[in-house]
């Protein structure tokens, strides 16, 4: 058996609901309850670590200050961190940096334990916990367009391709022996922020993503699950939300067995209660060590 685990950051389970998204939804789905911290509402630094390893930002110390190639910017992220200085503050505080110093900023890797660890576990990308560079590469095109860098089309171009191959790695994961195949996917927040006030472009967006993940489900094993999370939603005109664009508090969480979990922070344990264990014995490979010496793989 495989538990898919597919990060779907933003999805929003009033639009999926609204839009008709199937998939999205599953057998079986809720409101999950997030975690936010530096802001008034939840974002991928934080809440993605808090998802994989249960704890709260201020328990695992993600909390979105990162690094920047400075040592002493970083302390000064860190004494604003601890001074509670606003979030909002501390964003634009940052943006100025970045332009004017020609310094950069990324996202850390989490200490703790998550389900993410573990041999049979495989994992594509994660914020904050496994390859960040994902990540980075979707902000960094966000900044190419807002300072006028690259136009709207090449980003939505290339948050769409960046999705097809994180999808794409899923179907090749579920063919080999493990316990878990999990990615974290961006694509919805992006053009979220861009759609907040298009009802039928982001539509069309949740289509797009729901096709993607009916293709998952139909790839699944007899014995394979899905759970689908997202870390927030998105606020939008149409739904008379304060802050169209911004991130709302209306995560969700769906899957194809049992009930899902209804808080961010029980995720860790309700993977736990849903892989079956792995005898390392039937995967492990029978290659002679002087065949490894002579093609140098070992001492």
């Amino acid at each position: 058996m495989v538990l898919v685990v597919l990060a779907l950051d933003a999805v929003d389970v009033r639009h999926a609901e609204d839009f008709g998204c199937e998939n999205l939804l599953l057998d079986e789905h809720t409101k999950m309850q997030s975690v936010a911290h530096r802001l008034e509402h939840p974002h991928t630094g934080e809440a993605w670590p808090s998802i994989a390893t249960g704890l709260h930002p201020t328990e695992h110390g993600m909390t979105g200050h990162g690094e920047w190639d400075s040592q002493f910017l970083t302390a000064l992220s860190r004494i604003a961190h601890t001074l509670n200085v606003s979030g909002n503050i501390r964003s634009r505080i940052g943006d100025a940096i970045k332009q004017n110093t020609g310094q950069d900023w990324s996202l850390q890797i989490v200490d703790e334990p998550t389900f993410l660890d573990g041999e049979y576990r495989a994992v594509h990308n994660w914020p904050g916990v496994y390859r960040n560079e994902a990540l980075h590469y979707i902000w960094g095109l966000f900044e190419e367009v807002k300072e006028d860098r690259m136009s709207e089309e090449t980003l939505i171009r290339e948050t769409y391709t960046e999705a097809a191959s994180k999808f794409g790695w899923v179907h090749e994961a579920i063919t080999h022996d493990i316990q878990i195949a999990a990615t974290h996917i961006h694509v919805i927040d992006v053009l979220g922020h861009i759609y907040s006030d298009d009802r039928a472009a982001y539509r069309q967006v949740y289509e797009d993503v729901d096709e993607r993940v009916g293709e998952v489900r139909e790839a699944l094993g007899e014995d394979d699950e899905l759970l689908i999370l997202s870390d927030h939603g998105m606020e939008t005109t149409w739904l008379d939300d304060d802050d169209p664009g911004t991130h709302s508090w209306r995560a969700i969480a769906s899957t194809t067995v049992g009930s899902p979990p209804e808080h961010a922070l029980d995720v860790k344990e309700w993977v736990e209660d849903h892989v079956q264990e792995i005898d390392p014995e039937r995967t492990r490979a029978d290659i002679p060590e002087d065949q490894l010496r002579e093609l140098g793989y070992i001492d």
